[in-house]
């Protein structure tokens, strides 16, 4: 496995435990019917402390500093096809509701935390999958 692919692995499972930890957090916001500057300012200040020590944790031990061509353009165009993927889905779960609901129907709040958190996920699964793919096509051209 090379650097492309732990790096990979290691975006999808971080990124898919923050999402669990945030939808949870949102999950128990929402079941105490919380409202207001106060409660979201709780988990901003929990951010606040946990971004910053995975930032540092990550970029001291970047696994992208020393990709080399081929890995570069793998990731590009994982980039390319997870931005795409990204936009697809936005344009589902923002669209489609118009049309099945209608205009005059009203969409509670807590959906939109969820819209935001399945879309991160959606995104960095595709682009995760995108570099494993790319990477699994190489080594089995590479062996032919």
């Amino acid at each position: 496995m090379n650097r492309l692919q732990k790096s990979a692995w290691l975006n999808l499972v971080v990124v898919a435990g923050c999402v669990l930890i945030s939808g949870l957090g949102f999950a128990v916001l929402t079941q105490f019917e919380a409202n207001g500057i106060i409660n979201l300012l709780i988990f901003c200040v929990a951010g606040c402390f946990i971004v910053p020590a995975f930032y540092v944790f990550y970029h001291r031990w970047s696994i992208e500093a020393g990709f080399d061509e081929r890995e570069k353009i793998i990731y590009r165009r994982a980039f390319i096809l997870a931005a795409r993927v990204a936009i697809v889905f936005l344009a589902g779960i923002c669209i489609v509701p118009f049309f099945i609901l209608g205009a005059d129907s009203v969409i509670r709040t807590y959906y939109l935390p969820a819209m935001f958190l399945s879309t991160l996920l959606t995104t960095q699964f595709a682009h995760s999958m995108s570099i494993l793919s790319q990477c699994l096509r190489d080594e089995t051209d590479q062996r032919s």
